[in-house]
């Protein structure tokens, strides 16, 4: 259990090194080409915008393979042995003509051959060593500046918008958004929408 949340803590202290890209949000759906950005607000910016991050995914993987035995019961390893059972079994001779129904059985034995796997040990691959793969994935979070006042041409706010990782080997992103520099007073709050996998923040004034 250490060894992931060592390597998160690696990657976040490596990424967080890097300066963040600063984006205008100029169109519906804007691209960022890392997973933090500093998002600019204009008179230009739609009032809402989709943003694409690509996140840093940490998941396990397998470095080294090894084979060990272990005991298991296999015909194709093990071979088989053979057995024979005595089984009863009943013939109808004789059926009722009006419904079909047998009402007269003979009944015989005979011997069935029955084959049993051995047990034996068996080659079995298993992961000797663990390590760890990061690979960059697109995701996509929703922000919407709900009824702010809106700015002149010259003037323009930043808000500070961070993607993660939600859990080792995990599928899920979290955002963090925060107001940077702005005009005034504004809070974030995140609306879940139920069936939807599109994360979703709105800024408003306080």
């Amino acid at each position: 259990m250490m060894k992931p949340l060592f390597v998160l803590l690696a990657l976040t202290i490596s990424l967080s090194s890097f300066a963040q890209e600063r984006v205008e949000l100029l169109s519906e759906k804007v691209s960022v080409n890392s997973d933090a950005a500093v998002v600019v607000r204009t008179n230009k910016t739609p009032e809402t915008v989709v943003i694409t991050f690509k996140v840093p995914m940490a998941n396990s993987i397998c470095e080294r393979y090894e084979t060990r035995y272990v005991l298991r019961q296999s015909s194709a390893y093990c071979g088989e042995d053979v057995r024979y059972r005595r089984v009863r079994v009943r013939h109808c001779v004789q059926h009722n003509p009006q419904n079909g129904r047998c009402v007269r059985y003979h009944e015989e034995w005979r011997d069935e051959r029955i084959s049993i796997p051995r047990t034996c040990p068996v080659p079995e691959t298993y992961c000797a060593q663990y390590g760890t793969a990061v690979t960059r994935e697109n995701d996509e979070m929703k922000i919407r500046f709900k009824d702010l006042p809106s700015l002149g041409d010259s003037e323009s706010e930043t808000f500070e918008i961070k993607a993660r990782q939600k859990t080792y080997d995990g599928e899920n992103v979290i955002y963090d958004v925060r107001p940077l520099e702005t005009l005034r007073e504004y809070k974030v709050s995140q609306k879940k929408i139920l069936g939807f996998k599109l994360d979703s923040y709105i800024v408003e004034e306080k």
